[in-house]
C-alpha cells in the first residue's frame, strides 16, 4: 500500500459497486481490483456486490454474490430485492454499475442511490451483438442501436439472425440502454467509446473519458533490454475477432531472414486454426497458454514489440498500456480505442491492411526506430498511472466539474522528462517454460 493520500476531498456517501464478475478473468475484472482498493485508501467506504464471484481476495475485502439476470437483458426481481434491501440499509449514497445489464436491477438503483455512475467497459450496453461486428461480413458496424439492429438481423445475421429470439433480445438490450440513460454520470474507456455513448442519445455534459489505469506494478524504472531474437507478442483471448491469423500471415509477409518469432498469451477457440496457419506459412510460434499479470509482465519484456490485431473496434486496448508501461512499443490496426493510446508510441495500419501490418512489424523492428518508439511508449505510460485516475474518479463521485474530458492534461506534470533509454539488444536469454504451460492467478 503506498503511504500517502489522494489530494482530492473524499464524500462522504457511502460507495456500492456492482459488477457483473468478480474473479480472474478479463480487463474489466481486473479494472476494479486495481481501483477498488485504492478508492478504499483513499478513504471512501466500498461495499462490492457482483453477479458471479469467483474470487474476491484481490478486492481487498468481501464481494456479496446476487445472481442477477445477465446480459441477455432478462430481469431476475428477487435479485432486485435483495439489491434494494442492501442499499436501503446504507441509505443509498453513491451506487457505480459495470455490466450490470437486469433492467429490474438498474431500476433499483436508480431508485435508491443518491448518485448513479454507469461505468462502460465494453460494447454490450449499445450492441446486441456485443462486439459491434456483422457476423457474416466481417465489418464494423457504425449504427445506433434500434431500428437498424432489425435490419441488421434481417440481412447482416446480427444476434441470432432473422427469429423471434433476435426481437427480444433487441428489446431487452434497448430497455437496459434507455435506463443507462438516466444515469448521473457515464464512464467510458477512449474518445471512440464517448462517441458511441453520445451517440446513443446519452447527454454529453454527463460522459466522462476516463481511461483505464495500470497498477504500480506495471511500471519500470529501467525498461528491459532488447532481446536478442526479435519476439511480436499476442496477448488475449484467441477469437477471429481479436486478430491473431491476421497477425500470423501479416508476419508471413515479412521476409524470412528478417522475420520474428511470435509468443502467444491466450486460449481460445481460434488456437487450432491458427497454429495450422502458422505452420503452413512457416512463422514460428511459441504458445504459452493464459498467463497471470506477473506471468504475462515478463512476456512482455522478453517481447520486442506487442501486437494488437484487433479487426473488432476494442474500446481502449489494454494490453497497449501495459507494453508501454515496460517500455515495449505497439503494432496494431486503428480500430477502437486504440488511436488514443497509441500515438507516436507504436505504428497503426488500417484495419486488416495485413501488407501495412507486415511492413508496420519490419519498421518497428529498426535498431533506431524501435529505440525511439520505446521511449515515446514509457513516456506515455505515465498518463495512466493510478494516482490522477482515482483522483478523477472522486471528482465524478462526488459530481464536482471536470476541466477536460481527456486524462492527459491532469496528468500532465508526472510524465517523465527523460526516461531511461532502452539499450539495443540483451545476451541471448535462456528458454521459457515449455509452450502451453498454464499459470495460475
Amino acid at each position: 500500500m503506498r503511504d500517502f493520500r489522494y489530494d482530492a476531498a473524499v464524500n462522504d456517501a457511502p460507495l456500492t459497486v456492482l459488477l457483473d464478475r468478480a474473479g480472474v478473468a478479463g480487463g474489466a475484472e481486473r479494472y476494479w481490483q486495481i481501483v477498488v482498493p485504492a478508492l478504499r485508501e483513499a478513504g471512501l467506504d466500498v461495499r462490492l456486490i457482483a453477479r458471479t464471484v469467483t474470487e474476491s481476495r484481490r478486492y481487498g475485502g468481501e464481494v456479496i454474490e446476487i445472481p442477477w439476470g445477465g446480459d441477455d437483458g432478462i430481469a431476475v426481481p428477487e435479485a432486485a430485492e435483495r439489491v434494494r434491501t442492501l442499499l436501503h440499509e446504507i441509505g443509498g449514497g453513491i451506487v457505480v454499475t459495470a455490466s450490470v445489464f437486469d433492467p429490474a436491477v438498474l431500476d433499483v438503483v436508480r431508485a435508491e442511490a443518491d448518485r448513479w455512475i454507469v461505468r462502460i467497459h465494453d460494447h454490450r450496453a449499445f450492441c446486441p451483438n456485443g462486439d459491434r461486428l456483422y457476423p457474416q461480413f466481417s465489418g464494423i458496424c457504425d449504427k445506433v442501436a434500434g431500428a437498424s439492429c432489425a435490419v441488421g438481423a434481417l440481412v447482416r445475421g446480427c444476434m441470432s439472425g432473422p427469429r423471434l429470439a433476435s426481437a427480444k433480445h433487441l428489446s431487452n438490450r434497448l430497455a437496459v440502454a434507455r435506463r443507462i440513460e438516466k444515469a448521473d454520470a457515464v464512464l467510458v474507456s477512449s474518445a471512440y467509446m464517448h462517441a458511441s455513448a453520445l451517440a446513443n442519445h446519452i447527454d454529453p455534459r454527463r460522459v466522462v473519458i476516463t481511461p483505464p489505469p495500470l497498477s504500480d506494478r506495471s511500471f519500470v524504472r529501467d525498461v528491459a533490454p532488447r532481446p536478442f531474437r526479435d519476439t511480436i507478442l499476442f496477448s488475449g483471448r484467441l477469437t477471429p475477432q481479436k486478430g491473431l491469423r491476421s497477425l500470423v500471415r501479416a508476419i508471413g509477409s515479412v521476409a524470412p531472414s528478417r522475420r520474428p518469432r511470435l509468443l502467444v498469451a491466450g486460449t481460445g477457440d481460434d488456437e487450432a486454426p491458427a497454429r495450422a496457419l502458422a505452420a503452413r506459412l512457416g512463422v514460428e510460434v511459441a504458445w504459452r497458454g493464459w498467463l497471470d499479470m506477473r506471468a504475462l509482465r515478463d512476456a512482455i519484456d522478453e517481447a520486442t514489440i506487442v501486437a494488437v490485431p484487433s479487426l473488432e473496434a476494442e474500446p481502449f486496448g489494454l494490453v497497449g498500456i501495459e507494453a508501454q508501461a515496460r517500455g515495449r512499443p505497439a503494432v496494431a490496426y486503428a480500430v477502437g480505442g486504440i488511436p488514443d493510446w497509441i500515438a507516436d508510441a507504436g505504428i497503426a495500419v488500417a484495419r486488416g491492411d495485413e501488407r501495412a501490418l507486415g511492413k508496420a512489424i519490419v519498421d518497428a523492428l529498426d535498431a533506431d526506430r524501435w529505440t525511439a518508439l520505446s521511449i515515446a511508449a514509457r513516456r506515455s505510460s505515465e498518463r495512466y498511472r493510478l494516482r490522477p485516475h482515482v483522483e478523477r474518479m472522486l471528482d465524478v463521485l462526488d459530481a464536482r466539474p471536470l476541466p477536460c474530458t481527456d486524462v492527459a492534461t491532469a496528468v500532465a506534470a508526472a510524465m517523465p522528462a527523460a526516461p531511461a533509454r532502452p539499450t539495443r539488444r540483451s545476451p541471448e536469454r535462456p528458454s521459457r517454460p515449455a509452450a502451453g504451460t498454464q499459470s495460475s492467478g
